[in-house]
């Protein structure tokens, strides 16, 4: 008798209260790894391509995007020589590592050696086809001129460009005859 007042006790003690099982499970996605002050390098064939450097990097499993850099990040290109042709800066960016696209944004600068800036609001970094391009909002800021657009396209060294939807001040020389 006191076994079954005993099974009866604890059948009617244990509930699942929707509620409180669902404050302990959370539905929020956390990463797996979360790094503070992290250094990655992306190599071809023994040579630095390019370098990125970040605050905060999170990464996810089995989602895109699977990295999240946030609280600014440097992301560097290098040529063949191993010297850096582009610098790219941005307060957040993140990896789709299935399409091999960055995505950077907020306050995105992309400089090169020849002192050309560009400024924008995001920009997409596509590794596979070797282009950093966006449909955003555009300045570019070189020695003589100021160009804006809406709309970029551009090889890595940031040599090589295209602005869509032109505007701005442009310096028009012609030469000495």
């Amino acid at each position: 008798m006191r076994f079954l007042f005993f099974l009866v006790l604890i059948f009617v003690s244990c509930s699942n209260d929707p509620k409180l099982v669902q404050e302990f499970v959370s539905s929020e996605v956390l990463p797996i790894e979360k790094i503070e002050g992290a250094e990655m390098l992306h190599t071809e064939n023994g040579k630095l391509k390019v370098k990125i450097v970040a605050t905060t990097i999170e990464r996810f499993h089995n989602q895109q995007p699977q990295l999240v850099f946030s609280n600014h990040l440097v992301v560097y290109f290098y040529n063949d020589s191993a010297l850096v042709q582009s610098t790219l800066k941005a307060e957040y960016a993140e990896i789709n590592d299935e399409k091999k696209l960055m995505t950077a944004k907020e306050n995105v600068i992309l400089t090169n050696i020849a002192g050309k800036k560009l400024e924008s609001e995001e920009l997409i970094w596509d590794e596979k086809n070797t282009k950093i391009y966006t449909d955003k909002k555009v300045k570019i800021t070189t020695g003589k001129e100021v160009i804006e657009g809406e709309g970029f396209v551009s090889n890595p060294d940031f040599t090589e460009y295209s602005i869509f939807k032109i505007h701005g001040t442009f310096n028009f020389e012609t030469p000495n005859e």
